[in-house]
């Protein structure tokens, strides 16, 4: 295979990821309820980071669809690698443009939420606190780094990291098997609707991801808070028991719905050709 990509297609990934981190862990650390007594996840706050993850994919995947296929996601450049519809060093240089543009979109919003934190420490300190702002924001030396760590996924403490491991893991796998039958399969009915599907399946899985791992489903995704506010003092958030999680089930998902497309769903040219073929011989006897 000659060389699949441009730096077009490569430029579309970065902007696209640079957004989508952007608006999702955005409307993680505004939705926050900012009270400390009280850890519990509302259903309106869960669906409102559900619903903005959903349709940043859907908005942003109409916006580059045409120029890079869209993926904004590194588990499903994999699949699209795995699958022989890229090679892998244009899989190489997407990985490359989406992690990126992950730490850059939780730079800009870090940027965006920094005076979150000014009055911390300062003669409103007790405000910060019942507020909860500076709590969850406090780093082990006694400064405040990131507002809410950006909205880091990180496993629940009630989450044991195995269940952890298998809700990413499913989580993933209804996203990918979603790209391939409705953006990829030949006899997809899908069309320019795509798009709206996948977003779909990404705010389903939210909704039932987030009280469990805040739902990454994305290694792109988890991987720019985690630096960032590695940078910002919140290492020990950032890495916290399961860390792992983020970085394995995604792939294992991807591959398995792979697995299931390839082997259960994809119809191949020459069967496709078959099927057209028996059609016309039927609608031949039908008329005779």
């Amino acid at each position: 295979m000659g060389k699949d990509w441009t730096y077009r297609q490569l430029a579309a990934e970065f902007v696209a990821m640079t957004l989508f981190v952007w608006i999702g862990t955005g409307s993680a650390v505004a939705s926050n309820r900012w009270t400390p007594l009280d850890e519990s996840k509302d259903p309106a706050q869960l669906l409102g980071v559900a619903v903005a993850f959903g349709f940043a994919i859907s908005v942003l995947a109409y916006g580059i669809g045409h120029i890079s296929g869209g993926h904004i996601n590194p588990a499903v450049t994999l699949s699209f690698v795995v699958m022989g519809e890229q090679s892998v060093v244009s899989g190489l240089l997407y990985w490359l443009v989406q992690f990126t543009g992950a730490i850059f979109g939780s730079l800009i919003l870090w940027g965006c939420t920094a005076s979150l934190t000014d009055h911390c420490g300062g003669a409103d300190a007790l405000e910060g606190f019942v507020s909860g702002i500076c709590s969850a924001s406090q780093t082990p030396s006694g400064a405040y780094g990131p507002a809410f760590g950006l909205g880091v996924n990180t496993v629940g403490p009630r989450v044991h990291q195995g269940c952890a491991f298998l809700l990413e893991m499913v989580g993933t796998y209804l996203l990918v098997i979603t790209v391939l039958n409705s953006a990829v399969h030949k006899k997809s009915g899908a069309g320019n609707a795509a798009p709206i599907a996948i977003g779909w399946s990404v705010l389903l899985a939210h909704i039932v991801l987030i009280p469990y791992t805040g739902c990454g489903i994305n290694p792109a995704r988890s991987f720019g808070p985690m630096i960032v506010d590695s940078i910002g003092g919140l290492a020990s958030l950032a890495w916290s028991r399961g860390w792992w999680v983020f970085y394995t089930a995604p792939f294992v998902g991807s591959l398995l719905a792979t697995a299931t497309y390839k082997f259960i769903f994809e119809e191949t040219d020459e069967a496709a050709e078959a099927k057209k073929d028996e059609d016309a011989a039927e609608a031949a006897e039908e008329t005779a």
